[in-house]
């Protein structure tokens, strides 16, 4: 069971600032990019409220693949 939201975007063109691969990019909606860029953001600045208070702090270069895969499955997830 899901429930259905609804975002109302600003007109203004989110731009690729992460560099997604450009045939990627093109085939996201406008809200999509503005997700990816969003969730991508936050959670690379915020590596401490995503992870268990146990664990240790992943190294910069693996919290980066970490946050842009959980960016790209949420972008996707707007589809």
């Amino acid at each position: 069971m899901y429930e259905e939201v609804r975002l109302t975007v600003p007109r203004r063109e989110s731009v690729n600032r992460n560099k997604v691969p450009v045939k990627q990019w093109r085939k996201w909606s406008p809200v999509a990019r503005k997700v990816f860029n969003e969730v991508y953001g936050t959670m690379n600045k915020n590596q401490w409220t995503f992870l268990h208070p146990k664990q240790d702090k992943l190294s910069a270069r693996m919290w980066n693949t970490v946050a842009w895969n959980a960016a790209w499955i949420a972008a996707d997830a707007v589809h």
